[in-house]
């Protein structure tokens, strides 16, 4: 490391700069992905850049800044840069995310990424605090408690909307559409218990629901499934809704699918350079439903991360179909990475790649048939399935897969004037 800077030291450059920026910058460097000793000049040609641009912000800018703001700012701007998931946590932030993983806090029940530099809602769990204040994916969060959101990571924004049971949250919200932002009011509460739902539609099609994944859903679906598969008569197909469900990890994806697939593969993780791959297989004793039935996976824009990897996984190993609209295409393998200082990088690894080698990230999963859209353009989207939205006997697209299902075909199911009776 004591050779990166070696090269014309700029003038006026004194004992300052030396010592409060090197040491920063130096810091930096180790964080970053590793710069071997036959790095190209460009790399060095880089580094004297930014070298040259803290000096110049600590000399000039109207407020003096820190170190370690300086270091904590750049640190930020470049996780920032990668992808939604990955993000610099402060020592004090990540004390905070790891003595969080081992609380139950109240939450808003929503789940969000930076994108164009907007915070910006991607799912809002089935009856939680942010679907019954009114929130909705898609929707653009400007302002929390009167305070403009600047800057921020996805970690940050996912920590400003937990916090205390009954507090609350004044958000200003840009909707699309909308000519001018709405105020909403969300108060935190715990999560109902309970991911998985489940019911009987039609002639003997059975409807479940994965509001999201968590390390409870593998049970609670084995469950599910083993009861409705006792049931008589028998089952002629499965409805698996996975839309508006954006929250949960490659394992908990991986345990929930396997009830469902048994030992088949279920994603695989493909990282960087060659023979960087891990596959992921389910387990037969996992297994839930023995006898296979006609299923439809229901997906839209809000189905994300685990949700992706089980919707991947039933089309290429299930021979499920999927309908809906595509999903988000937010699905990798993210890691939590300690620094020296007691910071911290929470950063995306590898990349999803579904068992017949489809990658998500960034592409998402095409419906093999659209979902209808409501001719009152007064309903509730089908996509968003909100809580108070319709039950499933009056959801297109439940009625939809229904009558999918008693075809027994996959192309594009034929649009009825009046919605099909079950």
């Amino acid at each position: 490391m004591k050779n990166l800077f070696l090269g014309k030291r700029r003038a006026g450059w004194g004992r300052l700069a030396r010592q409060t920026l090197i040491i920063p910058l130096l810091l930096v460097l180790a964080a970053l992905p590793g710069l071997p000793a036959d790095t190209p000049a460009s790399g060095y040609d880089s580094l004297r850049l930014f070298t040259e641009a803290l000096y110049e912000i600590s000399q000039k800018y109207v407020y003096p800044k820190s170190d370690e703001e300086m270091l904590n700012g750049s640190l930020r701007g470049i996780m920032n840069s990668l992808d939604p998931d990955s993000s610099f946590l402060s020592p004090k932030e990540y004390q905070h995310l790891v003595q969080g993983q081992n609380e139950k806090s109240a939450e808003a029940g929503v789940e969000l990424i930076i994108k164009d530099n907007l915070l910006t809602v991607v799912s809002v769990l089935d009856g939680g605090p942010a679907a019954a204040a009114g929130l909705k994916p898609g929707d653009h969060v400007l302002k929390i408690d009167g305070q403009l959101i600047r800057n921020l990571t996805t970690q940050e924004a996912i920590q400003k909307f937990r916090g205390a049971p009954g507090a609350s949250l004044k958000l200003q919200v840009m909707r699309n559409g909308a000519l001018k932002p709405m105020d909403i009011i969300v108060t935190l509460q715990p999560l109902a218990p309970g991911t998985v739902t489940s019911q009987l539609v039609g002639d003997s099609f059975a409807y479940v629901r994965l509001r999201y994944f968590n390390d409870d859903t593998p049970r609670e679906l084995d469950k599910t499934l083993k009861s409705l598969e006792k049931r008589s008569p028998p089952l002629r197909g499965l409805i698996l809704d996975l839309r508006n469900n954006a929250r949960g990890s490659m394992e908990q994806a991986v345990r929930s699918t396997s009830v469902l697939l048994g030992d088949k593969e279920i994603v695989s993780a493909r990282g960087r350079g060659p023979g960087n791959q891990e596959t992921f297989r389910g387990k037969e004793r996992d297994l839930a439903l023995k006898i296979p039935v006609p299923t439809v996976v229901l997906i839209d824009q809000g189905t994300a991360r685990a949700a992706e990897i089980a919707a991947g996984a039933m089309r290429d190993q299930y021979q499920a179909t999927l309908l809906g609209a595509k999903t988000l295409g937010l699905c990798g393998l993210t890691k939590i990475l300690p620094l020296q200082d007691g910071s911290a990088l929470v950063m995306t690894v590898a990349q999803c790649y579904t068992p017949g080698g489809q990658k998500i990230q960034g592409k998402g999963l095409e419906p093999e048939v659209q979902g209808q859209t409501p001719k009152d353009k007064d309903k509730a989207p089908a996509a968003v399935a909100p809580p108070k939205g319709p039950t499933p006997e009056q959801d297109p697209w439940v009625l939809q897969a229904v009558e999918l299902l008693k075809s027994g075909k996959k192309g594009q199911i034929a649009r009825k004037a009046t919605e099909p009776k079950l």
